[in-house]
């Protein structure tokens, strides 16, 4: 129990970022093409700010200005 409640005391950090890139695994061709297009598709809908680049996407944004109540 208090190793819980010690984290519930871990302050927010300024920014917050996730780095992601998709691999096929059992699927009968190694194109990710609609899969990227589906997860650009749900983070346009976010509003999350993130980029696309050549080995997968990260996601992120300053986050200290924001009120979470």
């Amino acid at each position: 129990m208090a190793e819980e409640s010690s984290l519930l005391n871990i302050p927010t950090p300024a920014a917050c970022y996730a780095d992601f890139c998709l691999i096929p695994l059992g699927t009968p061709t190694t194109s990710v093409a609609k899969e990227v297009a589906d997860v650009q598709r749900l983070l346009k809908k976010s509003g999350l700010k993130y980029t696309m680049h050549s080995a997968g996407t990260t996601v992120g944004e300053e986050i200290a200005s924001q009120s979470y109540t």
